[in-house]
């Protein structure tokens, strides 16, 4: 269906294409593309090297040392991936050959999704660059006056007071702005595009040899691993987002990636010169931006100005940093057109189509000194005029850098650079929904069994512990990759049944027997998941609240709180996210839930890695912590063992997983690829955060490396990152949840199919979400299971021991036993062959190892809590 519904809709495009008065095959007469990959270079670096790079060393010192350089680094991947993703996305139905182009993000949007998401798009965009246009005006104005002061310290002294108001400046600019907007589309600027780059260039160097400069005469790198200081936390924290916004505003150009990619010419296809040109404009640019920013930082340290070349840390050589700010403005010249351009097509389209035959819009020729001729008419000249004037007075009213910069950066990042390229994208390249299930596998395995892994391996030691790791990831994948072949039944490629989880796959293909024992291990399972969340969701937010009372009253201050309080409030909060129907539901939960575990996983280990750092030393041992009797060590072995096997779960919740693909392309080859890379992700992670971890604290290592406060600055770092684990395990807890909801609740409707209560369905409005239905079962179930599970929690509120026990208790007959028996029957493998005794052999070594795991992690809880 969605495959018809996207021909049917490339075929009416097309005939409303071929209908129109000038075609696209036309107008691509008409307009000849001349681009090559060094134009488009240009394009690049004068949209995305903007006002943006002054700002980075002031984004840096709210960061830090560690958080600053990364942050660069997020973004400027997460740039990559959305152009890579939208240069796919100019030609259809083929990327590279396709006849239907689309010229600008908006058009895209229109084509793949239709009207009402352009519409929003629309709004975003014009946002974005009319936002652009008045930044640019603030920072162009900004140096007009740095140069001026600049030369009056020179003359007058560094204490004489040379203000002078930027609204003279500003308005100079206007001026200029409403002359070069006549030029009539992005094809007429590849000139300026050139001489804007290379200015950009030439003050990002300037700026960042004035910083290395500061550094050679400081003869020190200043700066901390917690960025500037701030009088509370509440002002922390509102710098630290200003920074963020100010990092998303230096990445903007993938509201242009279409529009410059029009201007290609062909052979080469289109889209491989612009992912060529835009891997290497951002290489350069991150480059850029991380030794400007960087050295910037590590010249002024808590003093870094926000402007680097206006904020004043520089006075001399004078005429250098007048220089460097000539080089911004005639930058800004041509980054200011390279965002108003697209707003005056759109304007010029729909204008023409209102007014096709009046003499407002009647063409004339413009003749500039020095200038080729360009075609204009009234409208256009009175309409960029108009938008110019506008962005002006903006400026003179707002003319605030920073606090300009990071709330334009914040406003559209996401929905331009994240949302509608990946939708496009989806439809496009009709996707069978590989990333959703990336996304759902993400959540259920990195979980807060990440949290403990460091522990784990300081028991285990630095041999041992990667290599249990590696054995528990090879182990997921295996058993997901003979749960795969059981989704469909009787034959796994072309079923006709369906198994749409894994209890269904159980009795289908085993037997209602091994279902009922199946059952009851699920559902323990199922439960043991959500206490081990309830429980750690609570640490979490516990430990933000010791971490901001530590930094202001000391490491030894008596910060303790009642950990029963904040399992009652994330018990609370479950009980309403509980109420989405199912998991087809739960899609943009395991989204938002996958981007938590990656932030938080990357926080542990760059955390690990300072204080590495700080301690100029790898920690910990071959045989880890060593302990006072043979007996301990083995318990501890064994509890690391469970813990580690917990870390990996998501067998359980395979097939529900696989029920949400669309097919074709077939549903186990997506949910193949799927697995793959989400284990071999997670291994990363894991081997990341619980090497790090060790090597950092060594046989001192918390038991949680987020809450056991290994960690206590930056404080706002570690408090960020435990609430993107308590976000995560929201979400997480729905992934384990959702699939247990499902089985009592239609065993129920089975049960009693004629109850009104049971089965009347009712619809939930809550503002800003999607319409909910509900029925008083689900309620009532769904709170009491939710009432249970807290109250296990408030008993039993020992991280690292439930997790080993949760790990172990089921690890062997869900990952291991069921997947493999059904795998036998499904495949028809006979007795005694080369593959049925593999199998059996792999089966009992997982068996007598689980055991040893379970008999460890049990004697650890028992000690914990009557010890």
């Amino acid at each position: 269906m969605v495959n018809d519904s996207i021909q049917a809709e490339e075929t009416e495009t097309t005939a409303l294409l071929m209908s129109s008065s000038v075609s696209h095959n036309e107008s691509d007469q008409l307009q000849k593309r001349t681009g090559t990959i060094w134009t488009a270079i240009a394009h690049i670096i004068t949209g995305v090297i903007g006002a943006g790079v002054l700002s980075l060393a002031w984004s840096v010192a709210q960061l830090g040392w560690v958080a600053g350089p990364l942050t660069v680094v997020a973004f400027a991947g997460i740039t990559v991936v959305s152009t890579f993703i939208l240069c796919d996305c100019y030609r259809s139905p083929d990327s590279e050959y396709g006849p239907i182009r689309k010229r600008s993000l908006l058009e895209a949007v229109k084509f793949y999704l239709g009207e009402k998401s352009q519409m929003v798009c629309g709004i975003f965009l014009l946002e974005g660059f009319y936002g652009c246009g008045v930044t640019y005006t603030i920072t162009a104005a900004a140096s007009f006056r740095a140069i001026q002061k600049s030369n009056c310290y020179h003359k007058e002294g560094h204490e004489a007071n040379c203000g002078e108001k930027d609204q003279i400046s500003t308005i100079l600019f206007g001026l200029l702005q409403i002359l070069v907007s006549q030029i009539p589309n992005f094809h007429n600027i590849a000139w300026l595009s050139v001489v804007a780059a290379v200015m950009s260039f030439c003050y990002a160097s300037t700026g960042l040899g004035l910083a290395f400069a500061k550094v050679l005469e400081n003869k020190e790198i200043l700066g901390s691993i917690s960025g500037v200081p701030a009088t509370g936390v509440a002002n922390k924290i509102w710098s630290i987002f200003e920074a963020l916004g100010d990092i998303a505003f230096a990445f903007p150009f993938s509201m242009i990636v279409l529009e410059i990619q029009d201007t290609l010419k062909s052979p080469p296809p289109e889209v491989h010169t612009m992912k060529r040109a835009s891997l290497f404009s951002i290489l350069i640019t991150t480059f850029f931006y991380l030794c400007c920013g960087c050295f910037g930082y590590a010249a002024f340290g808590n003093n870094t100005p926000g402007n680097l070349l206006t904020g004043f840390g520089f006075y001399e050589p004078y005429w250098l940093v007048d220089f460097a700010n000539a080089c911004v403005i005639l930058h800004l010249v041509g980054g200011y057109q390279i965002y108003s351009q697209p707003i005056f097509s759109l304007a010029d389209k729909w204008i023409n189509q209102r007014l096709p035959d009046r003499a407002c819009t009647k063409k004339f020729t413009l003749k500039l000194p020095y200038l080729p001729a360009w075609e204009s008419n009234l409208m256009r000249v009175c309409f960029r005029s108009t938008y110019v004037i506008s962005t002006t007075i903006i400026a003179l009213l707002f003319p605030f850098f920073n606090q300009v910069l990071g709330v334009l950066g914040a406003l559209n990042f996401w929905p331009v650079m994240i949302y509608f390229p990946l939708e496009m994208y989806f439809v496009h390249k009709k996707i069978g929904n590989i990333w959703t299930a990336l996304a759902h596998i993400i959540t259920a395995v990195i979980g807060s069994g990440v949290l403990s892994l460091a522990w784990s391996m300081s028991r285990l030691g630095w041999i041992a512990a990667p290599i249990a790791m590696l054995l528990f990831a090879l182990i997921s994948l295996v058993s997901t990759f003979l749960l795969c072949n059981c989704y469909k039944s009787p034959d796994p490629d072309l079923g006709p049944n369906r198994n749409g989880s894994f209890l269904e796959a159980v009795q289908m293909i085993l037997g209602k027997r091994n279902a009922a024992v199946c059952g009851v291990i699920v559902g323990i399972n199922f439960v043991k998941v959500g206490i081990v969340y309830t429980i750690t969701s609570a640490l979490c937010i516990r430990a933000i609240l010791k971490s901001t009372c530590y930094h202001y009253q000391g490491h030894d201050a008596p910060c303790e709180y009642k950990i029963s309080n904040f399992i009652l409030l994330f018990g609370l909060v479950q009980i309403f996210v509980s109420q989405v129907p199912d998991f087809r539901n739960t899609k943009w939960l395991s989204v938002v839930a996958a981007i938590m575990s990656f932030t938080y996983s990357i926080i542990g280990s760059g955390l690990g890695l300072a204080k590495i750092l700080e301690n100029g030393e790898i920690k910990g041992s071959i045989t880890g912590v060593p302990t006072s009797t043979s007996a301990e060590k083995v318990w501890a072995i064994a509890q690391a063992t469970g813990n580690i096997a917990f870390s990996f779960p998501f067998s359980l919740i395979f097939l529900e997983i696989q029920d949400t693909m669309r097919s074709p392309p077939p549903e186990k080859a997506t949910m193949k690829k799927a697995s793959v890379a989400a284990v071999c992700l997670a291994t990363f992670f894991y081997l990341c955060c619980g090497g790090l971890g060790y090597a950092a604290f060594g046989n001192s290592t918390p038991g949680n490396l987020l809450t056991g406060f290994g960690f206590y600055e930056p404080y706002w770092l570690v408090n960020f990152a435990n609430a993107c684990v308590i976000l995560h395990l929201v979400g997480g807890y729905q992934v384990f949840s959702q699939p247990l909801f499902a089985m009592v609740e239609r065993w129920i409707a089975i049960k009693f199919p004629e109850s009104v209560v049971l089965n009347d369905i009712y619809s939930l409005k809550i503002p800003f979400l999607p319409t909910m239905t509900v029925n008083l079962l689900r309620v009532f179930f769904r709170t009491a299971y939710v009432a249970m599970v807290t109250g296990v929690g408030i008993l039993f509120p020992y991280f690292n021991q439930v997790v080993a026990v949760a790990g172990s208790i089921n690890f062997w007959p869900i990952v291991i036993y069921f997947p493999v028996e059904m795998y036998l029957v499904q495949k028809n493998i006979g007795s005694w062959t080369p593959k049925w005794v593999f199998l059996r052999l792999y089966s009992v070594f997982c068996f007598v190892m689980i055991v040893f795991a379970f008999i460890g992690s049990v004697k650890g809880l028992i000690s914990e809590r009557f010890g």
